[in-house]
């Protein structure tokens, strides 16, 4: 074969100095990166995988072997790229959004496009620019917050105002610019999974429940107040807002009603007074949105169907 390549070259001088070329340089600098970069690594270096491959062609037929110090000198080997770091922990943010509970339908759900203009009436615009506002601002001032363990409580009587879609924006960004852990729940379905630990077959305790929803960095308590609420509710919700409340952790509600309205439907008057104490109101517009938006969504679709 190189009989053939030395012809090739002889006959062809542009081939031959590219040959020589491509010899010195490797000469020189034998190692080379294999990896072909992509679009997919924010610094053009690697595939988006985050690994760089090396070839060190000065050692093309040699054996892997160990130095004095008994480090590995290798033809070839694998190195972390810069966008290492940054993939491991966007892993983590996905694997935390994935195990918060924060319903599917809200996944991407960000505070930037909470579209205000999706309300009719001014009035209502106006009231969902403030509630976006006080939004972003909590992001950014998490830290803050966090720190006196305050939270926010979303609330209008319309249901399908934006209050869960919001309070999802806000968990998503939390999650993806702190790095925290978040629990997302709606009131009736804890209520759901603590009834279920009195089942004899059951693995969880009612403990380990509350236990869970206690102690998470952050807790997001959607439709607070759907239904009148019993004595055993009442004492559920106390037991975590008010373990939540002496430990500074942040909560977010949303409900139906304001915050002095809860004792009517917890009569104890424990939970509404903690909650207080908890998280700042936040009030949203009396405008639903949700079928307006199904409306839009079924069009498009039905364009798909009849066109």
């Amino acid at each position: 074969m190189s009989e053939v390549i030395q012809s090739m070259m002889k006959d062809n001088p542009v081939l031959a100095k590219r040959m020589n070329d491509v010899r010195e340089s490797l000469a020189s600098n034998p190692i080379e990166i294999m990896t072909i970069p992509s679009e997919l690594c924010p610094y053009k270096k690697c595939d988006g995988k985050g690994w760089l491959w090396f070839k060190d062609w000065s050692r093309l037929n040699k054996k892997d072997e160990q130095d004095e110090e008994g480090n590995w000198i290798k033809g070839e080997w694998l190195a972390h790229c810069d966008c290492y770091e940054q993939l491991v922990k966007q892993r983590e943010v996905d694997k935390k959004l994935d195990l918060s509970g924060i319903p599917p339908i809200f996944s991407d759900a960000t505070v930037r496009s909470y579209d205000v203009n999706k309300f009719k009436s001014k009035e209502n615009q106006g009231i969902a620019a403030m509630a976006k506002k006080a939004a972003g601002n909590y992001v950014t001032n998490y830290e803050a917050m966090k720190k006196q363990g305050k939270g926010l409580y979303l609330y209008s009587k319309v249901k399908g105002s934006g209050k869960t879609r919001l309070a999802s924006s806000i968990a998503n960004a939390l999650v993806k610019t702190y790095g925290i852990d978040i629990a997302f729940i709606k009131s009736g379905d804890l209520i759901t999974q603590i009834h279920n630990t009195m089942n004899k077959t059951s693995e969880t305790t009612r403990s380990d429940i509350i236990k869970t929803f206690r102690n998470v960095e952050l807790l997001v308590i959607d439709d607070l107040a759907i239904k009148e609420a019993t004595v055993f509710d009442e004492g559920i919700f106390y037991d975590i807002t008010d373990f939540r409340l002496e430990h500074r952790k942040p909560t977010i509600f949303t409900s139906n009603v304001t915050i002095d309205e809860l004792e009517r439907i917890y009569p104890g008057g424990r939970v509404n007074k903690r909650i207080k104490k908890m998280a700042l109101e936040i009030y949203m517009p009396e405008e639903p949105v949700r079928d307006d938006e199904a409306d839009s969504e079924n069009a498009e679709l039905e364009k798909l169907l009849f066109r």
